[in-house]
């Protein structure tokens, strides 16, 4: 499991200055793309390569409102791996206080075509802590 940290902007709030719902997925991709970085193997090199991750189901359980300028964590976690899908569970925090918990599934494509999460992706993803 990694940390991510962010600061709320302004923009990403509502008329009553609460973070609009569906930032929470935004954050979450932060999060995924900060963990792949961290582990050496960014989006950017995985499209190099010819694939694309593709989201297949996102979820989010709203705890308590985030609001502009507080400092968020978010812990991702891997949750699952098969032959073609890898899951991330999200625990999104301020100051030691659960906000939001939140789910992702993902699959691989290469050409269009849905395949086996490549070897050396996987063996990547096995070594983040759950």
């Amino acid at each position: 499991m990694i940390l991510y940290r962010r600061r709320v902007q302004f923009y990403e709030t509502d008329a009553q200055g609460v973070v609009h719902h569906s930032n929470y997925f935004r954050y979450f991709e932060e999060a995924r793309g900060e963990l792949l970085r961290s582990l050496g193997k960014p989006y950017s090199e995985i499209r190099k390569l010819g694939y694309e991750v593709v989201l297949l189901e996102a979820s989010c359980t709203f705890k308590k409102p985030l609001f502009y300028d507080e400092e968020v964590q978010i812990k991702i976690g891997l949750e699952e791996v098969s032959r073609f899908t890898f899951s991330f569970s999200y625990e999104v925090y301020v100051d030691g206080q659960v906000r939001a918990l939140g789910r992702t599934k993902h699959c691989m494509v290469k050409e269009g075509k849905l395949v086996s999460i490549p070897r050396d992706i996987k063996e990547l993803l096995t070594q983040i802590e759950r």
